[in-house]
């Protein structure tokens, strides 16, 4: 194993660590020592990776995203129906985040709006989505408006405005769906 693939591993180790804490604990009680315990590492080894709190935060946010997308196209690729493949795999694959992952998403949103290359990154991942609903062979306002429908679940869970109860999120979701066919 080379250098580079060790201090990879490490890095994703380090990442998967950050992300097991925010779940199970809180995104503010977010430290680096505690990132480091969570991961078995020492500080310092940390630090090597991710020398400040700010840069931990802006590779988490990156790494989030590049897997988003990389399970939004291995959803979209097993689905066996083409027409509006892309848009069940963002509906089926925002169902599970909005329930897994809710305290992650709020550090995430948090990160973007202080860091102006977070926010690039995110903004590329939301324009490669839309261009694949656009391209999923529903009517592309209708996949807009799936999209714009899963952005109204996430902003109202991530920013607690009238956030809706899990059943009724559930049934609208099954209704976006209901709209790729």
């Amino acid at each position: 194993m080379n250098l580079s693939t060790k201090a990879e591993l490490k890095r994703d180790l380090i990442l998967k660590a950050a992300i097991e804490f925010i779940l199970e604990n809180d995104f503010n009680n977010l430290t680096l020592e505690a990132v480091a315990k969570q991961a078995g590492i020492s500080k310092g080894g940390l630090l090597y990776h991710f020398p400040n709190k700010e840069a931990l935060l802006a590779g988490l946010t990156q790494h989030i995203f590049e897997e988003f997308i990389t399970l939004f196209k291995e959803k979209a690729h097993q689905d066996p129906i083409e027409k509006g493949k892309w848009s069940r795999a963002l509906v089926e694959l925002s169902k599970w985040d909005l329930e897994h992952n809710s305290k992650l998403n709020i550090g995430v949103l948090s990160q973007s709006l202080l860091d102006q290359d977070t926010s690039k990154a995110i903004d590329t991942t939301y324009q490669y989505v839309q261009d694949k609903i656009e391209e999923d062979v529903i009517n592309p306002v209708t996949a807009t408006i799936i999209r714009l429908a899963i952005d109204g679940l996430y902003y109202s869970e991530l920013l607690n405005v009238a956030p809706i109860e899990k059943e009724l999120r559930e049934k609208v979701l099954n209704e976006l769906l209901n709209m790729t066919k």
